[in-house]
């Protein structure tokens, strides 16, 4: 299952998951809106907490897709071409990147992501990558 941790003294959000689990929200970020739960992990650190939804939608007057923090939700809004570029770069990483691998998700890195946004590192779950191999 996806996990979320956040740190609030830098903002940083760490998603992880194996890869069909980033697969599929790839794939529910090509929609209008929708939800997904979260594996909350009771000890985050060197995060201060662990998320327990990512929420979505698309906002047709944005350019750009945002990504926030809001308590336990990780909200991620934005326009269509927005939320499909983040929607096709995370594909791509999800199928293409080694087990090892992370992903830097933020602005001005990508100018598909508002500069609003907190900081996101997208990587592979450990123990699911291992699972895979083994």
């Amino acid at each position: 299952m996806l996990q979320v941790l956040y740190s609030g003294e830098t903002r940083e959000l760490a998603l992880s998951g194996a890869r069909p689990e980033l697969l599929a929200l790839a794939h529910l970020l090509r929609g209008k809106a929708g939800r997904c739960d979260l594996s909350e992990n009771r000890h985050p650190f060197p995060y201060e907490r662990s998320l327990s939804e990512i929420a979505f939608r698309e906002d047709p007057e944005s350019d750009t897709a945002s990504i926030v923090a809001e308590e336990k939700i990780l909200r991620i809004q934005g326009g269509r071409k927005a939320l499909g570029l983040l929607a096709d770069n995370l594909e791509g990483f999800a199928s293409e990147a080694d087990a090892s691998d992370h992903w830097h998700v933020d602005s001005p890195t990508y100018e598909y992501i508002a500069p609003e946004s907190d900081p996101l590192v997208i990587a592979f779950t450990k123990w699911a990558e291992r699972a895979r191999v083994g």
